[in-house]
């Protein structure tokens, strides 16, 4: 399959949306399980703190999968930490979209003076983790157990971490 990595627009937020939201119904969110609406979506990629960076995955005309880095926390001393997110639509997944998407954002963090890049990822899901680690160099920083809730079950929540070396 081929597909076009490209910078995400604002006419992608539909797309996007409906891509987050499969997640979350599949219970695979860390940001949490109820469904967003695509103001919400375009709020927070586009608006409340804008995103360092993001970009879609196309086949044919489609988004089929989104990434991007987004503010980890607003106070000074955070600047150069970014929090990761990707998502790819499950009939598009284990065929290169996941990597494709986040090699090319990956590769852009130095540009965006980056430091460190985390991700939040399900302890129970082990080939995310596995993913995380073997394609895109995170390592586990620590985890927050039993920290996250959904129907009365409570999950373990991983804190993966990536160090950028500076630019200079």
């Amino acid at each position: 399959m081929t597909y076009e990595v490209r910078p995400l627009r604002l006419d992608d937020a539909p797309s996007v949306t409906e891509i987050y939201n499969a997640a979350c119904m599949a219970e695979e969110s860390t940001h949490g399980f109820r469904r967003w609406n695509v103001n919400e979506m375009k709020h927070f990629l586009f608006e409340r703190h804008p995103t360092f960076d993001s970009y879609a995955c196309v086949h044919k005309g489609a988004v089929v999968g989104w990434t991007a880095f987004t503010r980890h926390n607003v106070l000074e001393g955070y600047q150069h930490t970014a929090e990761m997110s990707l998502y790819v639509q499950d009939s598009f997944r284990f065929k290169g979209v996941g990597s494709a998407l986040a090699h090319t954002l990956l590769n852009r963090a130095r540009c965006l003076n980056l430091h460190c890049i985390l991700a939040m990822v399900c302890k129970d899901m082990p080939h995310v983790v596995a993913f995380a680690e073997r394609k895109c160099g995170f390592s586990v920083a620590g985890c927050l157990p039993i920290v996250f809730s959904h129907s009365g079950k409570y999950r373990d929540i991983l804190i993966l971490e990536k160090l950028v070396a500076p630019l200079f």
